[in-house]
C-alpha cells in the first residue's frame, strides 16, 4: 500500500516550537500524534520510572500550521527521536512560509494505526527530511487510560491554586535547598511547599475550613517538569495532579516514599 500523508502550510511556528518543549524536560523523545480528524496535535510523555505524565494538545491553527484536508483524514502517530534536533530544523525555515508533510503508513497487527514515515518541510530555498522513529521504542498511552485512570483521583484530600510566580519561587528556594532531593507538598487549614530549609505558603485556607493534614513527599527533579504557568492542583492520596489554565496541559506526578 503507498504511503500517504498529511499536508501543512506554515510560516511562523514559534508557538508550535514552544508546546514541543513542554515534553523535552521529560524526554528527549516523543511519540507525536497528528490527529487531522479533529486539527489537533497531541502527545503524552512519561519519566524513566513513569512517576511524571505529562499530556497536553495544541489545535493546528495555535500552532501555526493550516492543514490541507484529506480525502480520508487519520489521527496518526509520529515517532519523534530528538525533540530538540526538530525545534532546531524548523529555525532554519525563520519565519518564511514552507511546507511540512506528514508521510505515513497503514500499520496492520491485532488492531490497524498508522505511523509516521517521515517529515518533509520544504520551501523554495530549502528541503529538509526528518526520519520518524519506530514505535515500538514508546508505550503507548491512551486517551482513556490518562484521563480515566492516570490523572483520576479517588479521593480528593486538596484543592489549590498553583501560581507562575510561586512556582518560580518554589524552583528558586530548591535550588539553595540543594543538600536534600525531596520536596513536600502539606495541606491542613494551609497549604505550604516545603524542604529541608524551607516552607512556603502557596494557599491560604482553600477548603474554607480546617482538616487534618494531607501530605505528599515528590523529588524536586520531578517539579522541575511543571511548566512556569497557573494550575488548578488537585492532590490525592499518592500523586498530585496538575492542570494548566493557560493551555490544555495536564500533568500527573506520583509521591515517592522517603527512605
Amino acid at each position: 500500500m503507498a504511503a500517504k500523508k498529511i499536508e501543512f502550510s506554515a510560516k511562523n511556528v514559534k508557538a508550535f516550537s514552544a508546546w514541543l518543549k513542554k515534553f523535552a524536560s521529560i524526554d528527549t523523545a516523543l511519540l507525536l500524534e497528528v490527529d487531522e480528524p479533529n486539527s489537533t496535535f497531541l502527545a503524552k510523555t512519561y519519566n524513566e520510572e513513569r512517576s511524571v505524565v505529562k499530556f497536553s494538545k495544541i489545535k493546528f491553527d495555535e500552532a501555526g500550521l493550516t492543514v490541507k484536508p484529506s480525502k480520508e483524514p487519520m489521527r496518526v502517530k509520529v515517532g519523534i527521536y530528538n525533540i530538540a534536533r526538530l525545534m532546531k530544523i524548523m529555525d532554519q525555515f525563520d519565519d518564511d512560509e514552507f511546507t511540512l508533510t506528514v508521510n505515513y503508513d497503514e500499520i496492520t497487527g491485532e488492531t490497524t494505526e498508522f505511523a509516521g514515515l517521515n517529515l518533509l518541510l520544504k520551501n523554495k530555498n530549502l528541503k529538509m527530511v526528518v526520519e520518524c522513529t519506530s514505535l515500538n521504542i514508546f508505550k503507548y498511552i491512551s486517551d482513556e487510560l490518562f484521563s480515566d485512570t492516570i490523572a483520576s483521583l479517588d479521593d480528593v484530600v486538596a484543592k489549590f491554586e498553583l501560581s507562575s510566580a510561586n512556582i518560580e519561587k518554589v524552583n528558586s528556594l530548591c535550588a539553595l535547598d540543594s543538600e536534600d532531593k525531596f520536596m513536600e507538598f502539606k495541606n491542613a487549614e494551609n497549604v505550604y511547599v516545603s524542604g529541608k530549609t524551607f516552607d512556603l505558603l502557596i494557599g491560604e485556607n482553600p477548603s474554607g475550613e480546617g482538616g487534618s493534614e494531607e501530605s505528599i513527599n515528590v523529588f524536586k527533579e520531578q517539579f522541575e517538569s511543571i511548566d512556569v504557568e497557573e494550575y488548578h492542583v488537585q492532590m490525592g492520596e499518592d500523586r498530585l495532579v496538575f492542570s494548566s489554565g493557560d493551555d490544555n496541559t495536564t500533568t500527573v506526578i506520583s509521591m515517592v516514599e522517603k527512605d
